[in-house]
C-alpha cells in the first residue's frame, strides 16, 4: 500500500520538486520493505504455507528489476548453503572493487574501499537489472557456479517479462506525464537509495569484524550447519522501541539474520520471538551468539572491516604488491 500511494503521488500529484523528492524517498523505503518483507520471504517459501502464494510473493523481485528465478539459486543455494565461504558465497564476491574476506586477493585500490564502497553499494539494483541477470542467462553461471538446470524458454520469457514490467512502471509510465530527463534522474536516485539500503542490510550481517570467513574446505553441512551459521552471521539490536520497530519493519525482520539463517523457511514475523530463546540456548551451550548492540555499532563494524580488508596483507593471498 505504501509503495502504491508513494508511487501514485510521485507520478500523478501536481506538486513541486521538494514534495516529489519526499514521495521518492518514501517510495525507496517502500521498495526496500517490499524486497525484505515480501520478496525475501516469498523466495524462501516463508511468506505463506501455500507454495504458490509464496512463489507469487517472491515474484515481486521481478517488479523491482531482479529475477526471482535466478535470485533463488544465488541467494538460497550459494549464500545460505555457503555463508561467508570464499569462492561459493557470491554475496561476498565483489572483486575487483572490494576485498571482503581475508582469503580474497588484495589490490592496491582496496586501500580506499572504506571510502568508495559506500557509494558503489547504491548501484546494486541497477546491477541486477542491467548486468547480473543477463550475464547469468548468457553464461548459465552465477560466478563460477553453473545453474542446476538450464533455464527453459518459459523461464527466460518470464524473466524478460519481469524486466519489461519494471521498465514500464518505473520509467515508461512516468515519462507520459513528465520530461524524460526528470524521470530518469528520479529513477536513478531512487534506485541508488534502494540499492544502498539493501546492500547494507546484508553487509551488516556478514561482512563485519564480528563474523568469520572460511575457505571451501570448511565443514558446513549436516551437524556443522548450525555452528557455521552462528559463526558467520550477526544480528542487530536496538534499544529505542520506535527505532527498533521501524528498523525491523524496513529490514523485513533481517535485523534477526541469525534466526533467519538457521531457519530460512520461518516467516520473518516470528524472528523477534525466536531471538531471545536462541540467545539463551546459545548461552547455555557455551556457543557465541553474535549481535551488534545497535545499528550504529553495526555500521561501524562494517566500516572497520572494509578498512581492515583494504590494508595490504604481509603475504597477500593471490594478490599483488604495488
Amino acid at each position: 500500500m505504501l509503495l502504491a500511494v508513494s508511487y501514485g503521488a510521485l507520478v500523478f500529484a501536481p506538486v513541486g520538486f521538494w514534495l516529489r523528492a519526499l514521495f521518492g524517498l518514501v517510495l525507496a523505503v517502500a521498495c526496500v520493505s517490499l524486497a525484505t518483507g515480501v520478496m525475501h520471504d516469498g523466495n524462501h517459501g516463508a511468506f505463506s504455507t501455500n507454495a504458490r502464494v509464496s512463489r507469487i510473493a517472491g515474484w515481486s523481485s521481478d517488479l523491482l528489476g531482479a529475477s526471482s528465478y535466478l535470485w533463488r539459486f544465488k541467494h538460497n543455494k550459494l549464500h545460505h548453503g555457503n555463508t561467508n565461504v570464499v569462492g561459493y558465497d557470491t554475496d561476498i564476491d565483489q572483486m575487483p572493487f572490494a576485498r571482503l574476506a581475508p582469503q580474497q586477493p588484495w589490490r592496491p585500490w582496496h586501500r580506499y574501499q572504506h571510502v568508495y564502497m559506500w557509494f558503489l553499494y547504491g548501484f546494486l539494483t541497477l546491477q541486477w537489472f542491467l548486468l547480473g541477470d543477463l550475464r547469468t542467462l548468457r553464461s548459465g553461471k552465477v560466478g563460477d557456479h553453473a545453474l542446476p538446470v538450464r533455464p527453459r524458454r518459459r523461464d527466460v520469457a518470464l524473466i524478460s517479462f519481469g524486466k519489461l514490467l519494471h521498465l514500464t512502471w518505473a520509467l515508461l509510465i512516468p515519462m507520459l506525464f513528465h520530461p524524460w530527463w526528470g524521470v530518469l534522474a528520479f529513477y536513478l536516485s531512487i534506485s541508488w537509495l534502494v540499492g544502498f539500503l539493501l546492500a547494507n542490510i546484508f553487509q551488516l550481517a556478514h561482512c563485519v569484524d564480528r563474523a568469520e570467513f572460511f575457505t571451501p574446505d570448511a565443514p558446513r553441512r549436516g551437524a556443522d550447519f548450525e555452528l557455521h551459521q552462528l559463526r558467520t552471521t550477526v544480528d542487530i539490536r536496538c534499544k529505542v522501541p520506535v527505532v527498533r520497530d521501524a528498523l525491523h519493519w524496513m529490514m523485513g525482520g533481517l535485523d534477526h539474520q541469525v534466526e533467519h539463517h538457521l531457519a530460512p523457511k520461518l516467516p520473518h514475523t516470528t524472528h523477534q520471538l525466536a531471538g531471545p530463546r536462541l540467545e539463551g540456548a546459545c548461552r547455555e551451550a557455551g556457543v557465541t551468539y553474535r549481535v551488534h548492540p545497535s545499528i550504529t555499532s553495526a555500521v561501524r563494524s562494517h566500516a572497520r572491516w572494509l578498512r581492515a580488508m583494504g590494508r595490504r596483507p604481509i603475504d597477500p593471498p593471490g594478490g599483488i604488491t604495488p
